[in-house]
């Protein structure tokens, strides 16, 4: 449980198509350092990767954000956008745990890591669907990184195209940051929808 993005793709990227979905995703990392979107690799320690085989990220754990141990199994409000800190970011509480009306952590902006390689070998009990792409996920939490994962799927499906589908637990609405950010800084992102 917990505020969650899916894609469906092929096994392997073809290496032009990949080394652009690299390089425009790098462009947005100075962004993401001024708008305080602190990444790390994929365990939430030292730097991202991102090289001509695989992009590997999560928040930082180290974060620097304060300490709000009431942030817990956080979902957004119908309305929720960009990131501020807990205090200013909580509306309340669904079933599960915290709403939240913008982006933030609880002190450690790590969730779940972000894992999109050139090419994926599927364990044995990983199937393709009918039309051979795999299934990948990724739970933010709706943590700041969030961004940068809604960020680098528009990207992915500006050069994929119907290569990828992408779905999330979120709205629209939800992935307006990634989306302006991309059309901002890359000249694309807002034609992005989001596959039924």
């Amino acid at each position: 449980m917990g505020y969650t993005h899916y894609w469906y793709r092929k096994k392997a990227i073809p290496s032009a198509k990949y080394k652009n979905i690299t390089d425009d995703f790098k462009k947005l990392l100075p962004k993401f350092e001024k708008f305080d979107i602190p990444l790390a690799d994929g365990h939430g320690k030292n730097k991202p990767i991102i090289d001509e085989e695989m992009v590997w990220f999560n928040g930082s754990e180290n974060c620097g954000h304060t300490p709000d141990k009431s942030v817990v199994i956080p979902w957004p409000t119908d309305d929720a956008g960009g990131v501020a800190t807990s205090a200013n970011a909580k509306k309340g509480s669904w079933f599960a745990g915290s709403l939240l009306q913008s982006r933030c952590c609880n002190g450690d902006c790590s969730y779940e890591t972000f894992y999109f390689p050139k090419t994926y070998e599927p364990k044995s009990w990983e199937g393709a669907d009918k039309s051979g792409k795999i299934f990948f996920f990724c739970k933010t939490a709706f943590r700041p990184y969030d961004v940068a994962v809604t960020a680098f799927l528009v990207i992915a499906k500006h050069y994929l195209g119907a290569d990828i589908v992408v779905k999330s637990d979120g709205s629209e609405h939800h992935w307006f940051d990634g989306k302006f950010l991309c059309q901002q800084e890359l000249g694309y992102g807002m034609e992005f929808k989001l596959d039924n």
